[in-house]
């Protein structure tokens, strides 16, 4: 069996607490996952406390199955069936996001969205400290221009389908098992929520996979998510709409590695290293992708959005003047 329990770092558990990320994921094994395609390991007993948000949970041993850690890459068989089992996950969610069990969960889309570009804009000054080699002149630009405009291009995004995602979907999250097609088993579902099923795609082909591999594989891998979907039953949504939908949702992909980044503390070579691994990869991503063509444009001067946009660029610049 696997216990896994709230972090014992204090920094971690504030933000876990903040986000009600350990709340989430005792309620995905309690609510969703006796009733989710992908597969997820057993749970034999868990519990939260409400007041102090310390949780446990008893989980199945998956030592049987085996991870391709995030410091190698992927094979392009092991990103195919990780990425057909997100399929059969969004399907089953497609534009249905309203059912009672997923009620506990976030809309990211919706609800987090300024939150989400608070937190990225109080962690980019550090990222740009710790990690700033990884940024070229251009994307150091982008990221910052990005960092003003989260909320709008969360906007943007939630004009496209919707379904329930795992939020975290990588290679580390992910048990794989050979046989007919492969199966894969997801961990870590503490950042699950509603939010646009390329979401999933993307962050997996943006940090799982070297951009060498990615470059080989991503049409075919995204022609096989689409044809999951199909078959799954998900009508109206062609191939031209979700090829459109993963270039413009790997600009987002930017937001996980630039707070992963600048939240935790990175004190052995080995963290900072995969962390330092998953940023490379994104930002090799989204530049080649073109993702910045979805770079929100500013909107009308009297709106809550662009006031919000304003506040957060002059908030950031004495933040980042402090530094």
């Amino acid at each position: 069996m696997i216990l896994k329990m709230h972090s014992s770092d204090p920094k971690t558990f504030r933000m876990g607490r903040r986000f009600r990320l350990y709340r989430r994921e005792y309620d995905y094994y309690r609510h969703v996952a006796p009733l989710s395609p992908l597969r997820s390991p057993t749970l034999y007993w868990g519990n939260f406390a409400n007041r102090t948000h310390r949780f446990a949970l008893v989980l199945e041993d998956m030592s049987l199955t085996h991870q391709a850690p995030l410091s190698n890459s992927a094979t392009p068989t092991e990103a195919q069936t990780a990425i057909r089992a997100a399929a059969h996950l969004h399907a089953r969610y497609w534009n249905n996001v309203h059912e009672p069990h997923l009620a506990p969960f976030p809309d990211y889309l919706k609800q987090l969205r300024r939150l989400v570009q608070l937190g990225y804009l109080a962690y980019l000054p550090r990222v740009l400290s710790r990690f700033g080699d990884c940024f070229s002149d251009e994307q150091k630009r982008l990221a910052e221009s990005y960092g003003m405009r989260i909320a709008d291009h969360m906007d943007d995004m939630a004009t496209g389908p919707r379904t329930f995602t795992h939020g975290d979907f990588r290679s580390a999250n992910l048990f794989l098992e050979d046989g007919d097609g492969g199966s894969a088993t997801a961990i870590d579902w503490q950042n699950c929520g509603m939010h646009s099923g390329l979401r999933d795609v993307t962050y997996f082909l943006s940090t799982s996979v070297s951009p060498q591999v990615r470059r080989e594989i991503e049409r075919d891998t995204l022609e096989e998510y689409h044809r999951a979907l199909r078959v799954s039953g998900v009508e109206d949504y062609s191939f031209d709409d979700c090829w459109r939908d993963y270039r413009r949702v790997m600009l987002s992909c930017l937001i996980g590695p630039v707070i992963t980044c600048g939240a935790l503390e990175l004190a052995d070579a080995s963290s900072y290293q995969t962390m330092r691994t998953g940023l490379q990869r994104t930002l090799a991503a989204v530049e080649e992708l073109g993702a910045d063509e979805f770079l929100p444009h500013r909107r009308r001067l009297f709106t809550v959005s662009n006031m919000f946009s304003v506040g957060s660029k002059a908030a950031y610049g004495v933040h980042k003047s402090m530094r």
